[in-house]
């Protein structure tokens, strides 16, 4: 048995999270469904009409960030908690799934929620960066388009993670949901604040002055290139991901500017390589709680 067989498609942890719990949520009445579907189709074409005529990247980036980085906690919050507050824990320990398949059913049903939402962001993107930057002929579009996903989403993925494990380890849905949005609003705002703080005061000190840790053209070569991505002194800065974003679109305005390699694709990178340790700590984990093979 292939893994996708296993995880997957014979996997009825996914199935049941993902095509079970999606097929209740449409147990409505027809009109209901159809209405909400006709608002939304209606929304979406007239923002793609928004995109062809304004262009406006900047906003759709915006309201996806705000919608994926919202929803990623509130749709995985309760995956665990609630075998634990519902008492099915033991239940569903009893039978003869594999530890993989518990962490890894729940995971990917929300993973393919979240791929499936983020997908409806991609074509005003592209529409609104085409048109935004159509002047610029050395503008690879399709490139900019993948870094800021691959930084948008891989952030959302992360958190999926993240609040999966707050889900197993506190077993209280609604207690994992606001440690999670909490800890976000923490990393992204507040912990960058206190951080710039503190490399201003210890700069001053040290009677180096004020630096812009943005001012990549009076550093070293091999720093631009590498030295940024393990730099200590800004990782707090150069991870977050709203600041990845907005120097991606920064620099798309100076295409002729030195500019840090690989820069929006390795944050990404890092976020899904994160992504992949948590939930393999977190599989070996329930492993041994249970007893059960991964």
């Amino acid at each position: 048995m292939t893994l996708w067989h296993k995880w997957v498609t014979e996997n009825p942890v996914f199935r049941y999270h993902f095509w079970g719990q999606t097929r209740f949520l449409v147990r409505q009445p027809v009109w209901q469904v159809g209405l909400i579907t006709a608002i939304f189709l209606a929304l979406y074409i007239w923002f793609l009409r928004q995109a062809y005529n304004h262009g406006l990247p900047v906003l759709t980036l915006v309201l996806e960030g705000l919608l994926l980085w919202i929803i990623s906690p509130l749709m995985t919050h309760s995956l665990f908690a609630a075998e634990f507050e519902k008492a099915t824990w033991d239940m569903l320990i009893l039978t003869r799934l594999t530890a993989g398949q518990i962490v890894l059913g729940k995971f990917l049903s929300r993973l393919a929620i979240l791929l499936f939402l983020a997908l409806f962001f991609v074509p005003p993107l592209l529409i609104g960066a085409s048109q935004e930057y159509h002047a610029l002929s050395k503008i690879n579009i399709a490139s900019l388009v993948l870094k800021t996903q691959l930084v948008v989403v891989g952030w959302s993925i992360l958190l999926i993670a993240v609040t999966i494990c707050l889900s197993y380890w506190l077993k209280r849905g609604m207690f994992a949901a606001a440690v999670a949005f909490a800890g976000q609003v923490f990393v992204l705002f507040i912990l960058p604040i206190l951080w710039g703080i503190f490399f201003a005061i210890f700069m001053a000190s040290g009677g180096y002055g004020f630096h812009d840790p943005f001012s990549f053209q009076i550093t070293q070569e091999g720093w631009l290139k590498y030295g940024w991505m393990i730099d200590l002194r800004y990782f707090i800065w150069f991870y977050n991901p709203i600041i990845s974003v907005v120097g991606i679109l920064v620099m798309v305005s100076e295409p002729d500017a030195d500019q840090p390699l690989l820069w929006g694709t390795w944050q990404g990178l890092v976020y899904i390589s994160l992504t992949v340790l948590i939930v393999a700590f977190l599989t070996r984990k329930v492993a041994k709680a249970t007893r059960k093979p991964i």
